[in-house]
């Protein structure tokens, strides 16, 4: 019987690895999304979020428009890549232009108008199957009934905290299906445990940190193959258990490469 379950990542490097250990321990019915792809596919119709590229195309093609304050502005370099930001903050927060200009005063109020101008442009402009967060959740709260089937048990994985727009959202899953709020040795929002949402934390883990001290980047690549051969000889680590790692490794490049065969005698 396949059992179905969905993880809620936050990034694309979480997504790839969710999908490794996955295919590794052959859990079929296994799916990693992201919140605003779970939100969308709950929502129907093909619907999807905005993604970085349609928004930033149609900024491209709105600041031909009038913008209000912005007119003396949008021709700037990084004008486009601060608006994206502004609007994307904004959407996550769960921020509404129109209700926030009726509380703020004239001069506020004019730069708001700009900035919904500038949404309204952009809105115009991207495909008609994208839509912003709080309209993706909107469409996806009807047909609740129907998340047990779609994504079966949900685990949100590995975050610290999560926008503002989709935690009503969460909250709603909760009373329908298993929701779990893995954190494992991080820090739990305090609104996770308001709302009653399952928190699985595990203590933080203290590996034990060796050092070695070599005398030029040969010398370091040396010990490195002749530490990790070591793990594979003693048979504590498996081949694909073992990382060789460095923030910037071009300087080990040309010493990794030439000791290839040191690795089988080292």
């Amino acid at each position: 019987m396949l059992v179905r379950e969905t993880l809620v990542i936050h990034s694309r490097l979480s997504w790839r690895q969710a999908r490794g250990a996955a295919a590794i321990e052959r859990q079929h019915g296994l799916q990693a999304l992201a919140i605003e792809h779970v939100a969308a596919r709950l929502a129907g119709g093909f619907l999807q979020p905005i993604n970085p590229d349609s928004l930033k195309e149609a900024i491209g093609e709105a600041i031909a428009m009038d913008l209000g304050e912005f007119n003396d502005i949008k021709a700037l370099p990084g004008f486009s890549r601060a608006a994206a930001a502004t609007l994307k903050k904004a959407w996550a927060s769960g921020l509404k232009f129109t209700e926030l200009a009726k509380t703020s005063d004239a001069i506020v109020r004019s730069r708001i108008d700009a900035v919904t101008r500038l949404e309204d442009e952009v809105l115009k402009r991207l495909p008609p199957s994208m839509r912003r967060p709080a309209d993706l959740v909107d469409l996806a709260l009807p047909h609740l009934r129907h998340a047990k089937t779609l994504f079966g048990a949900i685990q949100v994985l590995g975050r610290t905290e999560m926008s503002p727009v989709w935690r009503p959202f969460l909250a709603a899953l909760k009373n329908v299906t298993d929701v779990r709020w893995v954190a494992g040795p991080r820090q739990v929002p305090a609104w996770v445990r308001a709302l009653g949402i399952a928190v699985v934390w595990t203590p933080p883990e203290r590996p034990e940190i060796q050092s070695e001290s070599c005398a030029s980047p040969r010398h370091e690549a040396l010990e490195a193959m002749r530490w990790a051969r070591a793990l594979l000889a003693s048979g504590r680590a498996k081949p694909e258990e073992i990382a060789i790692a460095a923030a910037s490794p071009a300087e080990w490049d040309d010493q990794a490469r030439g000791n290839e065969k040191a690795f089988w005698y080292a």
